[in-house]
């Protein structure tokens, strides 16, 4: 994903995937995994705005339950 973004010059990325069992709630893998995406992308220079978990008839948002934000921060904890 990473290297694909850098070939295009994406400067931020939109992560998505789907939850067949319906229930958007993000799991432990799920965190687990934005944490890299945002880690790997921020050292490219790529942001990453969102990661969205879509269910059955709701979503779950990273940005807006305040994930993206906390894992940016922690980032810029570890490379102060």
């Amino acid at each position: 994903m990473v290297q694909s973004a850098l070939n295009h010059h994406a400067a931020a990325l939109i992560f998505a995937h789907n939850h067949p069992s319906g229930d958007p709630e993000p799991s432990a893998e799920d965190i687990a995994i934005t944490r890299q995406l945002v880690f790997a992308c921020r050292v490219m220079g790529i942001t990453v705005h969102e990661h969205l978990i879509i269910g059955a008839d709701k979503y779950f948002s990273f940005a807006d339950q305040g994930y993206i934000a906390r894992i940016n921060r922690e980032f810029a904890g570890k490379n102060e």
